[in-house]
């Protein structure tokens, strides 16, 4: 005879499974939680071990590059120390062969010792430096005045080419600077008045004539003597006017870059540039976009204190340019040294 639980009986059954429903309920929920909670705190200590890491390595390159600063600026005061070394052998050969009784073979001798130093003193300094470079054929009746001028004058600053003078005999002084269509005339004009201050006249101011193969003159200013009777004996007023600008840009250098650019355009903003009394290096177009290339047309800043310069640069490009606009962008800072910070400006253009 089949016997039937009563309800006491039946509800204390119902609890008993319901308990241990509830066991095995919080038995699971703790095993997921538990499983959750490892993995969180397996994430955080491998994100916290990464970013150990991480800081480790930027420090190490952060070591690596003031070990690298040091370097460079190690290597660079002792390539000064040996400009330095070589232009005074220089002089002391130049002084010996002024003086010289010896034969002509003697003489000949030193004049190759002297061209020899010159072009190793050229490449050490073109080497530290982006400034103009001012090729001066030195004359005897010149003096040492023109070459610690040119060596010693800061704004702008210049890296001296000496080049010597085969049958000088002493009569005449230099008369005529010559200009590359990439130079600033400001400092063309700034050279002048520094050479008129040590009692230089400069009689004739010319423009290079830039032939094939001669490119390289783009750049460059020479102080020179012109035989022939000068056709202009000083600048004109319509030549100063534009050189006189009101404003401090001759501090500031400005490298142009530009990838596939309309070349008519990048023509009037190199104009535009120099007219406005920058210093200007134009570079080569890249044939093919390179990957840190900036995308619209865009003036870079690398001190928060040039900000305002870098606007002003950009407005004027775009306002006088039809169809360009430029951007202002603060700089990572790649291919810039420290104190070039200061006062340096990179321009992208392209069409």
């Amino acid at each position: 005879m089949k016997t039937y639980k009563s309800i006491e009986e039946t509800i204390a059954d119902v609890r008993r499974k319901d308990k241990r429903y509830n066991f095995f309920g919080l038995i699971i929920i703790l095993v997921m939680i538990s499983t959750v909670a490892s993995i969180i705190i397996y994430s955080q200590i491998k994100k916290n071990k990464e970013n150990k890491e991480l800081i480790a390595k930027y420090e190490l390159e952060s070591i690596e590059n003031k070990k690298l600063i040091i370097e460079l600026e190690k290597n660079k005061k002792l390539l000064n120390e040996s400009i330095k070394s070589l232009r005074d052998k220089l002089v002391t050969l130049d002084n010996d062969r002024t003086k010289s009784t010896e034969g002509e073979d003697k003489v000949k001798a030193v004049d190759e010792d002297l061209v020899s130093i010159q072009e190793e003193i050229n490449q050490l300094s073109n080497s530290i430096s982006n400034n103009t470079i001012v090729r001066y054929y030195k004359r005897r009746a010149d003096g040492d005045a023109i070459q610690n001028l040119v060596q010693s004058m800061k704004d702008p600053s210049f890296s001296l080419n000496l080049k010597s003078v085969s049958n000088d005999n002493g009569r005449y002084k230099v008369n005529t600077i010559w200009y590359g269509s990439d130079v600033n005339k400001a400092e063309v004009y700034k050279l002048i008045q520094g050479l008129k201050g040590v009692r230089v006249s400069i009689k004739n101011m010319k423009r290079f004539d830039e032939k094939s193969g001669y490119q390289w003159k783009r750049g460059a200013i020479e102080i020179g003597y012109e035989p022939v009777k000068p056709t202009k004996t000083s600048l004109t007023t319509s030549e100063v006017a534009p050189l006189r600008v009101n404003n401090n840009n001759i501090k500031y250098n400005v490298r142009f870059y530009s990838f596939n650019p309309n070349k008519r355009v990048k023509n009037k903003l190199a104009i535009l540039i120099k007219k406005e009394n920058y210093r200007l290096k134009l570079y080569p177009d890249w044939e093919k976009k390179p990957s840190f290339f900036a995308n619209v047309p865009t003036v870079f800043y690398y001190n928060k204190d040039t900000k305002d310069v870098a606007e002003k640069l950009a407005a004027t490009l775009s306002d006088q340019i039809k169809g360009v606009t430029f951007k202002v962008q603060y700089g990572n800072g790649y291919g810039i040294t420290e104190k070039e910070k200061k006062n340096t400006f990179l321009v992208h253009y392209m069409q």
